[in-house]
């Protein structure tokens, strides 16, 4: 069966618990916990809010964040395989505060070859590319690499 992997920026209330997965328990943030603990620390920590049924990603102690979805979608049902969160906190820069990949989307995973996280980064380029004053984007959890020219 035929599958799409959608990017949107908003996903209905009842995908709650696949989110909290996402963000919250996801298997793989053992090999970033420091950066993830640091980024935490400069940023806050990011909280699943509902608003008129929809979620939306909200991270203390930053005003306005952003956040993106990559939606499997298959046989009229869909799940959340992907977030970022990011936010504007220079004049010139956007930097993903968080992200979260499903588990058969990483490396390794039965849909690796989907590039989940590459494609949702990619959305946040063109994002920046339109907004007037970016220059950079940065993503928080990176290992000593510099963030990444819009161009």
């Amino acid at each position: 069966m035929a599958y799409e992997i959608t990017v949107k920026s908003r996903l209905p209330a009842t995908m709650r618990g696949q989110l909290e997965a996402l963000l919250f328990f996801n298997a793989g943030q053992f090999r970033m916990r420091h950066a993830i603990e640091a980024t935490i620390e400069r940023f806050g920590i990011p909280e699943i809010m509902e608003e008129a049924g929809w979620l939306r990603v909200q991270v203390a102690g930053v005003a306005e964040v952003q956040t993106l979805f990559a939606v499997h979608e298959e046989g009229g049902g869909a799940r959340p395989v992907g977030v970022v969160v990011y936010v504007r906190d220079t004049f010139e820069r956007i930097t993903v505060v968080h992200v979260g990949v499903a588990d058969d989307y990483a490396f390794g995973g039965r849909y690796s070859q989907e590039r989940v996280l590459p494609r949702l980064l990619q959305q946040i380029r063109q994002v920046a590319r339109r907004t007037s004053g970016i220059r950079h984007v940065e993503v928080a959890y990176r290992r000593n690499r510099p963030g990444v020219a819009v161009a």
